[in-house]
Order: C-alpha cells, then structure tokens, then sequence
C-alpha cells in the first residue's frame, strides 16, 4: 500500500472530496425562462409579420366585415349576425353545401385508391418506369385554369372531341356540361384527373420510406399481397395517409378556380359549392359583408375537416 501511494502517476481521492466534486442535479424549472434574443427577433420578424399579414389579418377582418351591411367596398350600418341569419334561411346556400359535400367525397373516393394503387405500382421496377412517372405528374403541371379550358374543349357540346367519340360509340350526343348531373360529373372526373398526381407522389414517397426486409418476412411466412397490403404497407404510411387526406379534402372544399372556369357554377347551380358562393357573393354581387360571413362558415367547417381526420386517424394513445 504504501507503493502505491508514494507513486507518482497514481493520485488517491479522498472519498468527501470525490463527492464534494460530483455534479449536482438541478431540477429544470418549469415553465422555462426565456431570454430575449435582438438577433434572433431580428431574423423571425419579417417571417411573423408575413404570417400575420396573410393568414390571421384577414381572419379578423373579414369577422368584423361580416357584422356590417356593406356597398361594394364599404362599411354601411352594423346587423350583427343578420348575414349568418340570412345565409342560413336562403336555399341555395344548403344546395351549394350539398354540391360542395357531392364534389369534394366524389372526388376523395375515386383519388385515394387511384394514386395509392399508381404508387404502390411505381414502385415496382416496371418497364420505362422513369417515363412512367414523368408521365404520371404532368396534369399536376398545369394550372387550374389550363385544366379547365383544356377539358372545357374536350367535352364541348358542339365540336368536343370526347363529344364525338361518346356520339359514335353510344349512337347519341351527350351534354357533358349542360345538364346539373352530368356537369358534377365531369367536374369530379377533371378534378380527379387534375389532382390525382399530388396524392401518388406523396404516398409513393412514403411507401419507399419502408423497409424491404418486412416484406420479404411477411412472404416468407406466407402472407400474400393484400395482407402486406393491409398489415405492412397501410400502417407504415398512416402518417402520410392523414397528410393527403387532410390536403385533398381542404382543395376540393375551397375550390374556385377550376369550377368557376369549367362550369362557373351551373347550370341552374348544380355545381356552385360554398366557395364558388363566396367568390360571387362578394365580387358578382359586391355583398361583402354576406361573403365574409360564408367565408368564416368555410373556414370553421374547414377547422372541424381537420379535427375530425386527426381525432379518427390518430394512432392509439397519442
């Protein structure tokens, strides 16, 4: 022992001074203090300003312009809530909700397979399959005012090239765009074609996300392509499922420009929806105040869309 303590590359601690040097642990106090940072305020600012300027601003402001009776741009005599009265007692705000429902679940019903079945299919190693995708985004290049001028010729009553094929094919001129039905119709058939290329990228992101080992577990065990399906490929892109869900629903239910150019909302309104409503409300009749009180119904309906996909979907126990 005493070797050891008259070497010198070995220093013996006494044990109240080892301790004496342990690190204390401090409880984190809560809520924790924060410290103002000019540089980084500096930096955040102009983000904060933006945000408020577009997105909450406008919020306000067309809450108070609803509680006014207005001429084109201005304010003319406070009603309170008589524009919400009036929205809710005319009959075309309830067939504009209806359509807005037809559209938006037409048009959900016949994306969300579509592109989950595009994605799961490029992710194969198809022929051309470079190609493939190429081709598969191109409508989502386009704007909405393209798509609509586009399809708004092909399916002419007159001289549209989809009139004549359907003409020689059932041995009569179908009216795409001229009877309500129809119209809805094709409007869910553009819009799925317009839109479909946002969900099949995204999902096919997703699916790549997961790893090949599950499935070649899950064949080894015997599973066959739907129960990889339902057991493996569903739940790993769950998350993404609800993005796409969440986005495509908000789309189809604020849609304007598409409807407005294809249809403009007829005929006999069989295709204005809620937001077709707002824009003529506002700027066809210059009501205003009535078409901010429809706007806030779509943005809390909008709100209640979101919730009630986060609450289903969520995962157990979050």
């Amino acid at each position: 022992m005493s070797g050891l303590a008259d070497s010198p590359s070995v220093q013996i601690v006494p044990a109240d001074e080892g301790a004496a040097r342990a690190p204390v642990r401090r409880r984190r106090r809560w809520p924790p203090t924060l410290r103002f940072d000019p540089m980084a305020t500096l930096f955040i600012a102009p983000a904060i300003v933006i945000v408020f300027l577009v997105s909450i601003y406008p919020v306000f402001d067309a809450a108070v312009l609803s509680l006014h009776r207005t001429a084109y741009a201005q304010k003319v005599a406070f009603v309170g809530l008589d524009n919400f009265v009036a929205l809710f007692s005319a009959r075309g705000f309830w067939n504009s909700a209806v359509n807005a429902l037809i559209f938006t679940t037409g048009s959900l019903v016949l994306v969300v397979p579509l592109s989950l079945g595009l994605a799961l299919l490029l992710d194969r190693n198809v022929p051309f399959r470079s190609v493939t995708r190429t081709v598969v985004v191109l409508p989502w290049v386009m704007s909405q005012t393209v798509v609509a001028l586009l399809w708004a010729w092909l399916l002419n009553g007159d001289f549209g090239p989809l009139t004549f094929l359907a003409e020689q094919m059932l041995g009569h001129r179908p009216a795409f765009l001229s009877d309500p039905t129809s119209a809805m119709a094709s409007l869910v058939v553009v819009n799925v074609w317009a839109s479909y290329p946002q969900a099949t990228l995204l999902l096919l992101a997703a699916v790549q996300t997961i790893p090949q080992e599950l499935y070649e577990s899950a064949e080894v065990d015997g599973a066959g392509w739907r129960a990889r399906l339902v057991h493996i490929t569903l739940p790993m892109i769950k998350p993404t499922f609800l993005v796409v869900l969440i986005q495509l629903t908000l789309l189809y239910f604020n849609m304007v420009t598409l409807i407005y150019t294809l249809t403009g909302g007829g005929p006999l309104g069989g295709t204005e929806t809620l937001a077709v409503g707002v824009m003529k409300t506002s700027f066809e009749d210059w009501n205003l105040g009535r078409g901010a009180a429809l706007g806030l119904i779509i943005t809390a309906v909008n709100l209640l869309i979101s919730l009630v996909y986060v609450k289903t979907l969520r995962p157990a126990g979050k």
